[in-house]
């Protein structure tokens, strides 16, 4: 299908070349032309149909422009050289899922099965010393009645 659409693309193209040649040049360019001895097609009717049929060849050449730009972007890997080198070693990439339905009370609000990434360089958080059981916990200070503001 894309060899096609290339073919008339192709075609479209050289047409409206041919065309754009062809007609006779309006004054203003290169300060070339435009005379009428040198015309080679003479008369309003032509030029009228000459610039229809540049209008037509240039709006096939549009659309197979914009056909093969969604072609070759649907083919194509559109992730940038740092996700491919992710992906390539993250192995356990956690399977892509449906989107969640927002207004599910029941769904989950984060990707919790997204693997958790190593800390590279950074040292391990204190751990606490145990406690033992048999101590006697502290005596509590003042308590906060729960209908109280604390600010």
């Amino acid at each position: 299908m894309q060899n096609v659409i290339l073919v008339i693309h192709i075609l479209a193209c050289l047409a409206m070349i041919g065309l754009v040649l062809v007609q006779k040049s309006e004054g203003g360019g290169l300060g070339i032309g435009g005379g009428a001895g040198n015309a080679l097609m003479s008369g309003r009717g032509a030029a009228g149909a000459l610039v229809r049929t540049t209008m037509i060849f240039g709006a096939i050449f549009f659309a197979t422009s914009l056909i093969l730009t969604s072609i070759a972007n649907r083919q194509a890997d559109n992730r940038s050289g740092i996700e491919r080198i992710l992906d390539e070693s993250n192995p356990q990439t956690a399977p892509q899922q449906g989107p969640v339905d927002l207004f599910d009370p029941t769904a989950p609000l984060l990707n919790d099965t997204a693997p958790a990434s190593p800390d590279v360089g950074i040292a391990p958080a204190p751990q606490p010393a145990p406690v033992d059981p048999t101590e006697e916990a502290a005596p509590a200070t003042e308590s906060v009645p729960e209908n109280a503001n604390p600010q």
